[in-house]
């Protein structure tokens, strides 16, 4: 009865960082309280906490809560990846605070790449006036 009732809530997961990876829209935090559908995202944080701790030493687990609070977007994303790589069982062992430095260096580069910004400089053109004067010289 455990089992199926995780392996619905992982397919519910999967299924939801399929839809967010698409539309890349991210979730806000949900209240500790589950009612309704709040109660859904939180039983799926809950979920992902739990994975999180399963599969992230404590150092990783430390890393990422500091990201969190600078960078949630980041961490955010960090987290989708463990838990895919989770999902298709590409997890070994426990990854380690380097682990997951190596991932927000991976990430922070795709953003990067993405986010070029380019600048351009229209500068106007004066057109001096000293060739009027030459007939005084």
């Amino acid at each position: 009865m455990d089992d199926a009732e995780l392996n619905a809530i992982r397919a519910a997961r999967l299924a939801e960082l399929q839809k967010n990876a698409a539309g890349g829209s991210g979730s806000a935090p949900s209240s500790s309280a589950p009612t309704g559908n709040a109660g859904s995202s939180a039983g799926t944080d809950d979920v992902a906490n739990t994975i999180l701790a399963r599969v992230l030493d404590t150092h990783a687990r430390e890393r990422l809560n500091r990201v969190k609070m600078v960078r949630p977007d980041r961490a955010q994303a960090v987290e989708q990846y463990i838990l895919k790589l989770y999902s298709m069982g590409q997890l070994q062992r426990k990854l380690g605070e380097d682990e997951v430095v190596e991932i927000l260096d991976g990430i922070s580069r795709d953003s990067s790449q993405k986010a070029q910004t380019k600048i351009t400089y229209n500068r106007k053109h004066v057109d001096d006036d000293d060739d009027d004067d030459d007939f005084f010289d």
